[in-house]
């Protein structure tokens, strides 16, 4: 009997030995077909930019082609939930962002996939904040005179969001928990029409992308009432960041993306990858273009990206179920 259990152990033991052995062989000789990097937003949006930087600069180092796909809608759930059940193999990848990784496990009651069980993070890309800006037309011209105004007449005033469970959403459900005014949201189904409505004073104001929000700022057709980051920006350091605003001491909103590969990917391959992420988004051409628009890119480790966005659920689970925020589509 015992001899019958050491012959097995043996042969799973050997078993074992030979997956590692060609799970490594397989790495070491990756890629040998061209690589889809999804973006689950339309074209123009962050994901999809640095997603396209990313597969540029990857082509010609891995000697493959590497293409990005917009697989677009249900809040980035979507374009996930083709890369969480494509295989393993490092082909396919996602540039994800906070919405479907982040957020959608509590916003929405129906999930094809689980971020933390059907994906690795492999790299952070790049973090970026946003500004709370508002029409002309609202008194207020600082974070400051919007709480007191908020205050002073609760529920009156509104803010837009590109939808329910979104980032902007996100951003200033926050600020209202933190500060405990009432303010009426206004969802959109994008950001396009958001704006449209902050900028026709349909609305009274909005946290928006940086670049998209800056132009108008500078063109009078918005007061910028900070930026969500900790601190302010080097390239606009007229702005001030929201948590300069007294009640406003521990805001800090910065969303990111990253590069997730399907669970179970060689880690051979989830190491490459990293190592050709970090090393395309630190050279100086396209750090300093990221740079302008207000971007910071990161090289932290693949371990130190998933404990970030481990503590990133934390946070935000609690800003969402407080916020009782549900029906994101």
């Amino acid at each position: 009997m015992n001899k019958l259990r050491r012959k097995i152990s043996f042969a799973i033991a050997g078993a074992i030995a030979g997956i590692a052995a060609a799970s490594g062989v397989f790495a070491q000789s990756w890629p040998q077909r061209p690589i889809t990097i999804v973006a689950a937003y339309p074209p123009g949006g962050v994901a999809d930019v640095i997603a396209r930087v990313l597969a540029a600069e990857l082509a010609k180092r891995v000697g493959q082609p590497v293409t990005v796909e917009n697989r677009v809608g249900g809040s980035g759930t979507i374009g996930a939930a083709y890369v969480a059940k494509a295989a393993p193999d490092g082909n396919t990848l996602l540039m994800g962002a906070m919405a479907e990784i982040v957020f959608t496990p509590f916003t929405m009651d129906k999930m094809q996939y689980q971020p933390d069980k059907h994906f690795v993070p492999v790299a952070m890309a790049v973090r970026y904040p946003f500004m709370l800006v508002a029409n002309p037309a609202f008194p207020a011209r600082t974070a400051a005179e919007m709480l007191a105004l908020a205050r002073k007449e609760p529920g009156r005033h509104t803010y837009a969001s590109s939808g329910v469970g979104s980032v902007q959403h996100i951003a200033m459900e926050m600020l209202i928990q933190q500060t405990g005014i009432k303010l009426h949201h206004i969802p959109y189904k994008g950001v396009s029409p958001m704006l449209t409505d902050i900028l026709g004073n349909q609305v009274s104001m909005g946290v928006a992308g940086f670049p998209p929000a800056i132009v108008h700022v500078e063109a009078g057709k918005l007061t910028a009432l900070g930026v969500t980051s900790k601190q302010r920006l080097k390239t606009h350091p007229n702005i001030p960041a929201l948590a300069e605003t007294p009640g406003l001491e521990a805001y800090d909103f910065t969303a990111w993306v990253g590069l997730f590969a399907p669970a179970g990917t060689p880690l051979p391959i989830i190491d490459r990858l990293h190592r050709e992420s970090v090393a395309i988004f630190s050279t100086p051409e396209v750090r300093a273009n990221l740079e302008k628009q207000a971007m910071t890119v990161s090289s932290e480790s693949s371990a130190e990206f998933a404990a970030f966005v481990k503590s990133e659920t934390r946070i935000y689970e609690k800003v969402i179920k407080d916020g009782g925020i549900k029906g994101a589509e």
